[in-house]
């Protein structure tokens, strides 16, 4: 009686206090792997995404987030939802801001947009910056939504790849457009390849509203509409039904033209100056930036691609043109949008890393299917195991190439800069405008270009300050930036600006220099990246600065 009375005493298993076994929580883990492995990958890369969003400021220094900034501000001002900027134009981006400016403005202090950018405009580029990065994460989630339409795995690949590649990390941190351009041309890949499955209008619709928002981002995103033509096209052709083509597509033009109204009709009320900004962006030349010719700016985009994934996933992209062909994967029509954009853009005087943001889509929605079906044909066929161990390597390099691609990109962002740590010892030297001579990039002129050499002249072989900044200018010193020199100077076209920063590093003093960290240098092959980035990284880590090298020259009283 005892002993079964001490039995009764003992405590009654329960669900929640029996350990679980093994094999049972393998099972689990195997049937939640996908959500599981998909919410890491987002959580992943909105960290380094988020990580250094506020880059820089209150210092502004890239060049081209005033657009967007300042047309959001305007529109606060003038109590109007319509943009009054038609450069790219950024309408989604400035509407975005404007909503974001108001609650932010009202919210927290009790006043108008246009009242508080005139006191403090950090918190602005933050807020638009924030936005950006809204648009990033969403790419992860569609680049998803994109791959599970062949299986899970493949899905996990691309949101992987998107989350992770480095040109959408850097770009994801400034307030431009070329991130929400990326996204809108998902939403269009996503329409199109449903469309390929099930020819509704829902479908058809969703790729319409997607080509309309693209295009109220930037102009370019009208590129869009030929994939829509495309794929209604291949649709027709399999239902043998060429009437439903011109029905289609006839409709897919009325509805991207709709779309686009409501979304920014001014676009249409003022189409004069639409054309005008729009020829305006397309043509002109930019130091760095124009030169190439066709085919220079194509190879252009195609080194940038390689450097950035390194050669293990140009291999898989063209391992999944290999298996998208043989397994006659109807659904990869639609991914070879950013292929579209590649000769098109390719064909604007300019080129710029950023704008190949919508071009890499292709490789990065198709260098998975690559994977996947390249590693299934090993394990399905009993490889040997030399063969299966080199693929796992392959596999382990891409990933370390890609993540320490996107910690170095964070590092770089979240460091503090030459600019800032520039104007902190300009204003304790008593630096300013007043007795600088100074070029864009520059702690004095941070987020822009601006030459110098019409200050100054070449007298029996001595670089003396014009005779108009001579003038009782009082000016003592000269700031450059790594930024505009070193443009000049990767360009045989200039030998006279070449001369000019010589004759400057030669005859003036050297008061200081503000030296960054080393970017890693570009280079395809996957070993030699991921050390540079850890080089890098380590670099930063140990308290290192990010940005241009700028130098401050003294100017020798007799110049002055």
């Amino acid at each position: 009686m005892t002993a079964i009375a001490g039995a009764d005493r003992q405590p009654v298993p329960t669900a929640d206090s029996s350990p679980v076994p093994r094999g049972e929580r393998r099972r689990v883990l195997r049937q939640h792997w996908v959500p599981i492995a998909l919410t890491l990958i987002i959580l992943g890369g909105t960290v380094v995404r988020l990580v250094g969003v506020n880059w820089g400021l209150p210092l502004q220094l890239h060049p081209d987030e005033w657009v967007i900034v300042d047309g959001a501000i305007d529109m606060a001002r003038r109590h109007s939802f319509e943009p009054g900027y038609y450069y790219r134009p950024d309408h989604v981006e400035m509407q975005l801001s404007n909503l974001a400016y108001l609650g932010y403005s009202y919210l927290f202090h009790g006043t108008s947009p246009g009242r508080l950018f005139a006191t403090v405009q950090a918190p602005f580029f933050l807020i638009s910056r924030l936005i950006t990065e809204c648009f990033g994460v969403g790419m992860i989630v569609l680049g998803y939504r994109i791959g599970v339409r062949f299986n899970r795995v493949i899905g996990i690949t691309t949101a992987f790849l998107i989350a992770f590649f480095p040109p959408f990390v850097v770009n994801s941190h400034f307030a431009t457009p070329d991130v929400p351009l990326s996204f809108a041309l998902m939403v269009v890949i996503v329409g199109c390849m449903r469309y390929l499955v099930a020819p509704s209008w829902r479908n058809l619709l969703l790729s319409c509203a997607g080509v309309s928002v693209a295009i109220a981002v930037k102009y370019p995103g009208a590129i869009g509409a030929a994939m829509i033509g495309i794929t209604v096209m291949v649709s027709g052709i399999q239902a043998r039904d060429w009437r439903l083509i011109f029905k289609r597509g006839t409709a897919a033009v009325g509805a991207v033209v709709g779309f686009l109204f409501l979304i920014s009709p001014v676009l249409f009320t003022n189409a004069r100056v639409v054309v005008a900004s729009f020829s305006n962006e397309a043509g002109g030349n930019h130091l760095g930036g124009d030169g190439l010719g066709w085919l220079g700016n194509m190879g252009f985009y195609v080194a940038d691609l390689a450097t950035s994934v390194g050669i293990i996933l140009v291999l898989c992209f063209a391992l999944g043109i290999v298996w998208s062909v043989r397994l006659r994967l109807s659904q990869t029509v639609p991914l070879w949008t950013g292929a579209l954009v590649w000769p098109l853009l390719s064909h604007v005087g300019l080129h710029w890393p950023r704008w190949g943001l919508p071009m890499y889509l292709t490789p990065l929605l198709i260098a998975p299917i690559g994977i996947y079906y390249s590693a299934s044909y090993i394990l399905d066929h009993g490889a040997a195991g030399w063969l299966r161990g080199v693929a796992a390597a392959l596999g382990v390099l891409m990933v370390a190439n890609l993540l320490t691609g996107s910690v170095a990109a964070l590092a770089q962002y979240a460091a503090t800069t030459t600019e800032n740590v520039g104007a902190q010892d300009f204003a304790a030297r008593h630096i300013d405008a007043t007795n600088t001579v100074f070029e864009g990039y520059t702690p004095l002129r941070p987020g822009g270009p601006a030459d110098i050499f019409d200050q100054f002249e070449v007298i029996g072989g001595r670089l003396m300050l014009s005779t108009t900044e001579r003038d009782g200018a009082g000016k003592r010193y000269v700031a450059v930036s790594s930024t505009l020199y070193d443009r000049w100077d990767s360009d045989p076209r200039y030998s006279s600006e070449q001369r000019f920063y010589q004759m400057l590093a030669h005859q003036f003093v050297l008061v200081t220099t503000y030296n960054p960290v080393p970017e890693p240098k570009p280079i395809i092959f996957d070993v030699v990246a991921i050390w540079r980035n850890f080089g890098y990284i380590a670099g930063i880590g140990g308290g290192g600065l990010s940005g241009p090298t700028i130098k401050l020259y003294e100017i020798p009283a007799d110049r002055r």
